[in-house]
């Protein structure tokens, strides 16, 4: 089994220095908790933690505030509903799915999307970082890459595609991965937010949970 990351550890250090788990009851450790003891998985307590916050959760309780996404750790943005709504319906539950962090910088703003625009752009975002990933381009460079340069830079390799064309194949490149996941028994329906996101103000303000359920509805619906 693979080894925590010191992304992975850094969470489950904020869940488990387990100031809220011992005050709530959860468990009674008194101090904080080493990386060091996570990554050796020492006792069935760090083994436990070793495999990740969605796991110790389940295990010692806390899921309200355990910030994980279809069981991967979130990165350190709670910029708006779209970031939290990316993680959630992105392919790999990352903030590099679909960068709704990005959406959510971008339309603060103006506040003004509907849930199903903001689940248009989530979507058209993921699927054109299929192209981008199929590429190998960097998503750093996403911002140079826009599809009419792809389609310039394809015409040197002989490929004389239309920007629909690209549009079209990074949708159905999209929708294998989540059919593939829904073969698997995946499904929206079964996951849900942790209830820390709603408690903490944004950016944006405070995140409004119906509008973000609208949201995934769509998304769901479209895929």
């Amino acid at each position: 089994m693979q080894r925590p990351t010191q992304k992975h550890t850094g969470i489950l250090a904020n869940w488990g220095c387990l100031r809220q788990q011992k005050q709530k009851g959860f468990v009674s450790i008194k101090k904080r908790v080493p990386s060091g003891k996570i990554v050796e998985r020492s006792n069935d307590f760090y083994h436990c933690l070793g495999q990740g916050v969605h796991a110790a959760a389940s295990k010692y309780g806390g899921s309200d505030f355990a910030l994980t996404y279809g069981g991967n750790e979130m990165p350190g943005c709670h910029r708006g509903p779209a970031s939290h709504i990316g993680y959630l319906v992105g392919a790999r539950h990352s903030h590099l799915d679909n960068a709704g962090y990005s959406i959510d910088q971008k339309e603060l703003a103006k506040n003004d999307l509907t849930p199903a625009q903001l689940g248009d752009k989530i979507l058209e975002e993921e699927r054109w970082r299929q192209i981008l990933s199929s590429l190998v381009v960097c998503f750093f460079a996403r911002g140079i890459y826009k599809p009419a340069l792809v389609c310039e830079a394809l015409k040197t390799l002989g490929y004389r595609l239309k920007q629909e064309n690209l549009f079209q194949v990074g949708k159905k490149i999209h929708s294998e991965k989540y059919r593939f996941k829904k073969q698997c028994g995946f499904s929206l329906d079964k996951l849900s937010f942790p209830q820390r996101i709603f408690q903490t103000d944004t950016p944006a303000g405070k995140l409004d949970r119906n509008y973000m359920k609208e949201t995934i509805n769509h998304i769901w619906e479209k895929i």
